[in-house]
């Protein structure tokens, strides 16, 4: 089958299926996925995995990440840093230490292999939690800001993971890297926003010109491919380089109007196309897990479902106020494209097999159907009193 034909097919099943899903209040990820497993070998098999849809599955991914970063402010981390963290810790980060250890010691897979799975599997989704977040309104109040601010940190530390274990060769290099790029990041976007008018100044007068919008969007896609090459080139992700770029784009730097417009832009784009086609070629690859990593799969799904709902019921109740609990947990069980993201670049660098793979896919889509729907806000407009 020609490229064009696949990846017309792809797109078209993947849109269809993804707004169906949501017309019944099912996140369209699944759909699109789903989409892909039907139409892959495991299923129909007209179409196969090939390196030219996995080429084009990263360039869906890089602009994937990117805009989720765009979506994001280093400045919302920072203002909510202590109880962020701790949900962080909550929510991810022990449920996974826990996960790792399980898959380690009583299911024989390598160290590697265990954390990666349970990083992929653990990881919230940013982008499944905004839109949450967004939808219920409280998007501008705290609680909104730190539960965006704990799933930014949960998703840095499974990127920075995730960069890390891709060559065992390389990981303290990796990991010395990561931190030295961070505090440049920090460093860089404190000196942007110190000289926030003049760089809004600056971007006011390129877009006044005729075609200065291309201009601007294309330098801002030129300097997030820029940055996730010298990550490549070191031996790192360049999913993790797509986000720090996306994280310097913002309405403090821009301005608000700018920043509405490249965000709607990119969030077009994403949803109509780089998102539908990501999905569904990630679902290209998924077969049936063995009883093994069927038993696996219930064990993660236990933990990482009911264990780590319970952690952050009793931890948002201590940190936020019980009326806020059941939310919390409901909000910071989303998950989507940032574990298939991890689980797509794991797998293309070879560090896990094909069933462990679609163990990892049957699980983000059994918890983005399960957890979600508790939350119970009451009220879009809800403000609780909550100070770091």
């Amino acid at each position: 089958m020609s490229l064009i034909l696949s990846i017309l097919i792809l797109l078209i099943s993947a849109l269809i299926l993804g707004e169906l899903f949501e017309h019944f209040k099912i996140p369209a990820v699944v759909g699109e996925i789903i989409a892909g497993v039907i139409l892959g070998p495991s299923v129909l098999n007209l179409i196969r995995s090939n390196s030219v849809l996995s080429g084009i599955s990263e360039i869906s991914l890089f602009f994937i990440i990117l805009l989720i970063g765009v979506d994001q402010s280093t400045e919302t981390l920072k203002r909510h840093l202590g109880k962020a963290f701790a949900l962080s810790l909550s929510s991810f980060i022990v449920p996974s230490a826990i996960m790792s250890a399980i898959a380690f010691y009583f299911f024989g897979l390598s160290a590697s292999e265990s954390i990666l799975v349970s990083v992929a599997v653990g990881v919230p989704s940013i982008s499944i939690i905004s839109v949450l977040v967004r939808g219920y309104g409280i998007e501008k109040n705290e609680l909104g800001k730190i539960i965006i601010a704990s799933v930014i940190i949960s998703d840095t530390i499974a990127f920075t993971v995730t960069s890390a274990f891709r060559d065992a060769n390389t990981f303290i290099f990796g990991i010395v890297s990561i931190v030295i790029f961070l505090i440049l990041l920090f460093l860089l976007d404190l000196v942007l926003r110190s000289h926030s008018n003049a760089v809004k100044e600056f971007f006011s007068r390129i877009r006044a010109r005729d075609r200065g919008e291309k201009v601007i969007f294309g330098s801002i896609i030129v300097g997030g491919l820029i940055i996730s090459a010298i990550f490549e080139v070191i031996g790192i992700t360049y999913v993790l380089g797509a986000f720090f770029a996306g994280l310097l784009i913002n309405e403090l730097v821009i301005g608000v109007e700018l920043q509405g417009v490249l965000t709607r832009t990119l969030g077009r784009i994403d949803d109509s196309f780089f998102i539908p086609i990501f999905f569904a070629i990630a679902g290209l690859d998924f077969v049936i897990p063995s009883e093994q990593y069927l038993l696996l799969l219930v064990i993660l799904l236990v933990i990482s479902g009911l264990f780590s709902t319970l952690i952050n019921y009793f931890t948002s109740g201590f940190l936020l106020g019980r009326e806020y609990s059941r939310s919390v947990s409901g909000f910071l069980g989303g998950r989507g494209a940032v574990g298939i993201a991890i689980a797509t670049v794991i797998l293309s660098a070879g560090l896990i097999g094909k069933e462990l793979y679609s163990t990892i896919i049957i699980t983000t889509i059994v918890l983005s159907l399960a957890i979600p729907p508790l939350i119970d806000l009451k009220s879009k407009t809800v403000e609780p009193s909550l100070n770091d």
